[in-house]
């Protein structure tokens, strides 16, 4: 099982409350049935190295029954131990945010998840930013700043999004 979802589960349920929150008072719309949670190691899955998230879509019977925010366990573990400035919960306030948004405008038509983009990523990623500064989360701050210092932001690295409806939202 997953260190993250073994180990930070309250925080894992507390910052998922708080960006639902975040993301239903900011575009009027309630996401919360409409994904799960699961946390991930690369090592079982190559393709999730390099990224905090991905989202997937569980479909049934080819309909989509609901998506899924699954959290790579390395990736995070591995950014907070090297910047402690950084708290848990604040930085899963920010990637669950970013992920339920993109959940938001999938299911609402405002964007096509097989065809997700990277104009979508920035678009996207400013918003989580726009609401995330309305509602206001102890720390965000920081997350903000040390994202902006990134060498390499990773959000304007084109190889963030894959082909075959699976975006790698690498924040």
């Amino acid at each position: 099982m997953a260190r993250l979802l073994t180990n930070h589960r309250d925080a894992i349920v507390v910052s998922s409350d708080i960006a639902d929150y975040i993301v239903g008072k900011g575009t009027r719309s309630d996401v919360r049935s409409l994904y799960d949670i699961a946390c991930v190691q690369p090592e079982r899955d190559e393709s999730y190295a390099d990224i905090f998230a991905r989202l997937m879509r569980v479909e049934e019977s080819g309909r989509i029954r609901h998506y899924r925010i699954c959290l790579n366990d390395d990736e995070i573990t591995d950014f907070l131990s090297c910047h402690p400035d950084i708290d848990l919960l604040t930085f899963l306030v920010f990637v669950m945010t970013h992920e339920l948004l993109h959940i938001q405008r999938f299911s609402c038509g405002q964007a096509d998840f097989s065809r997700a983009s990277h104009d979508e990523e920035i678009l996207v990623d400013n918003l989580t930013r726009l609401l995330m500064a309305k509602h206001p989360v102890t720390g965000r701050g920081k997350v903000f700043k040390l994202l902006d210092k990134l060498a390499a932001p990773p959000l304007y690295n084109q190889s963030a999004i894959s082909d075959g409806g699976i975006i790698n939202a690498y924040l």
